[in-house]
């Protein structure tokens, strides 16, 4: 590369021809609990979904940061539904407005190494399972944390 962005990079929220932004018209795909997404999370390290071959500890802490994710969205929805529509990094900054600061530096931290393991890096292993675990773990005591905050 001679040091210059492809043409196409930094073009976020531009829908790229001949794919679908959205699904089409038609009854919504049912979104999946918190609980079922930590199943699934739990089944991937137990090894009982073979059919994931190599990408199984990606997929695990893609599925985490999704459910992470998915309580942060609930917690809005309750207190300040405006929130839910700004960045995931802007969430994580306001969650002090709702939680204590110890709260949300735990989530914010979660969340961010979530972000990392889910990326490729030719010169980092993937997560390992006791990684993967605390993170399931601590992921079911936030969402448990931010369900109980009142709304």
């Amino acid at each position: 590369m001679n040091g210059r962005r492809s043409q196409g990079a930094g073009r976020r929220g531009r829908s790229r021809p001949g794919r679908a932004r959205h699904r089409p018209t038609g009854d919504p795909v049912p979104r999946l609990s918190i609980g079922e997404r930590l199943a699934a999370a739990d089944r991937l390290l137990d090894g009982s979904v073979p059919a994931a071959g190599g990408v199984w500890s990606r997929a695990t802490a893609w599925i985490l940061r999704i459910a992470l994710e998915q309580a942060v969205d609930d917690l809005w929805s309750r207190t300040e539904p405006e929130l839910a529509r700004c960045p995931m990094r802007a969430q994580l900054l306001a969650l002090r407005v709702v939680t204590d600061p110890f709260t949300a530096a735990r989530i914010a931290a979660l969340w961010t190494s979530l972000s990392h393991a889910t990326h490729h890096h030719d010169y980092e292993l993937a997560p390992g399972v006791t990684e993967l675990r605390r993170w399931h773990d601590d992921t079911a005591r936030i969402a448990a944390e931010l369900a109980a905050v009142p709304g």
